[in-house]
């Protein structure tokens, strides 16, 4: 009769252990922006400057226009000030996708060919909108491959190694 205490006890210790641990869920679902088929600056080819290490929370409305900063320059981060617009900053892409657009459209490629190097164009912000209002993750580092949400790239190395603008 003993011997039956201590072993019930050690089962019931057991399971109240288990119930303790914490068990890794699925992974957060990374949100989608609706806008982004609507507007071509979601699909700029390259990246702004490194402005933080860290994605930054903010809590959007539902059915509310944002517009996410890409050049990395804006004092009103991770939303865009106007700031690419400074002529004086020049913050802008060289003329990758405009040669693209060029063939699309049939242009002379040999005009844009002679003068490629004074052909730049400044990043746009990525218009969002979100489906729920609540707290979302928007990228800082500004090398997501969701614009302009989290995903994570901000922990690779090249980031990590990079300087920031945020002083």
């Amino acid at each position: 009769m003993f011997a039956r205490k201590p072993k019930l006890i050690r089962i019931i210790t057991n399971l109240i252990r288990l119930e303790n641990y914490a068990t890794k869920g699925s992974k957060p679902e990374i949100p989608r922006n609706p806008l982004a088929s609507t507007y071509t600056a979601s699909s700029q080819k390259d990246n702004g400057v490194v402005y933080d290490k860290k994605p930054f929370k903010l809590t959007l409305e539902a059915g509310k226009t944002y517009h996410w900063c890409l050049c990395g320059r804006s004092k009103s981060q991770p939303l865009c000030d106007g700031t690419h617009k400074d002529h004086y900053l020049k913050v802008t892409q060289r003329l990758k996708t405009i040669l693209i657009s060029a063939e699309k459209k049939q242009i002379k490629k040999s005009f844009f060919d002679k003068n490629f190097n004074n052909y730049l164009y400044f990043y746009r912000p990525v218009k969002f909108t979100v489906e729920k209002t609540k707290d979302y993750w928007l990228c800082n580092c500004k090398q997501t491959k969701n614009r302009p949400f989290c995903d994570g790239a901000h922990k690779q190395k090249d980031v990590q190694e990079a300087g920031t603008v945020r002083l």
